[in-house]
């Protein structure tokens, strides 16, 4: 009997981190994510040297669906609602049954659950994200809210050279973070931050002669690389090679 293959797409998890919050996401969202057959994706597992902000943004833009945990007014957490909603994201709501859920998000769809009324509270909250989970995913239009159906998000226009200086800013910080924090010799990401934009570009050229821009992406990023500086990196070389 052949295994199973991993799930490819991924649910993002907005919520606190610490604490009985991490109980909550090991022993509830968690299981339940993966029983809907989409890989859990969590910030704090992922985050890589560089721009907190953007790793969020690029989970919230690779994911499926979101998981928003409301039941603190946490204000990581509902900027980060906030941005999935404005991204066009179909997001399950979860929160305490007696939490007076705030007024932009009230009309939404929320699953509630009761630690003092109900024993197996854990067990149901489980079944009820599980089945939600895997309604969005076949029905994502039902999780989106109304005001965002039809909104594309606007980009500020700037030109390459900017946009690449803005890149290397912010390789240069994470560059002084890893230095910063790297104690007792142990590993850090530094050596990666020091192959640079030229060195991602090489490694680009030689993974370009074998696989499609995909793959090559996806191998830099493996390899360490951030994920702009990989796309950077392989769109550079494909015009070089004469590469459409």
């Amino acid at each position: 009997m052949s295994k199973a293959k991993p799930a490819t797409e991924s649910c993002f998890v907005i919520m606190p981190f610490g604490g009985h919050w991490d109980t909550y996401y090991n022993e509830v969202y968690k299981p339940a994510i993966l029983q809907a057959g989409i890989r859990p994706v969590r910030a704090d597992e992922a985050f890589s040297a560089g721009s907190v902000l953007k790793d969020i943004v690029e989970f919230l833009l690779q994911c499926r669906v979101v998981l928003a945990d409301i039941t603190e007014p946490n204000r990581n957490v509902h900027y980060e609602l906030g941005l999935a909603h404005a991204l066009g994201k179909p997001t399950v709501l979860v929160a305490p049954q007696e939490m007076e859920i705030f007024f932009d998000i009230r009309q939404e769809r929320v699953i509630n659950y009761s630690t003092n009324k109900n024993p197996n509270w854990g067990r149901d909250l489980a079944a009820a994200v599980s089945a939600a989970v895997k309604e969005t995913v076949a029905n994502p239009q039902t999780a989106i809210p109304s005001a965002f159906l039809h909104v594309k998000p606007s980009r500020l226009e700037v030109d390459e050279t900017a946009l690449r200086l803005r890149r290397i800013e912010d390789v240069l910080a994470a560059l002084s973070r890893a230095i910063v924090t790297s104690v007792d010799g142990e590993p850090s990401r530094l050596r990666f931050l020091l192959k640079g934009l030229p060195a991602a570009e090489e490694e680009a050229e030689r993974l370009l002669a074998k696989y499609d821009r995909q793959a090559a992406i996806r191998s830099l990023r493996e390899a360490g690389y951030g994920e702009f500086m990989a796309q950077d990196a392989v769109a550079t070389a494909a015009a070089r090679m004469g590469k459409s």
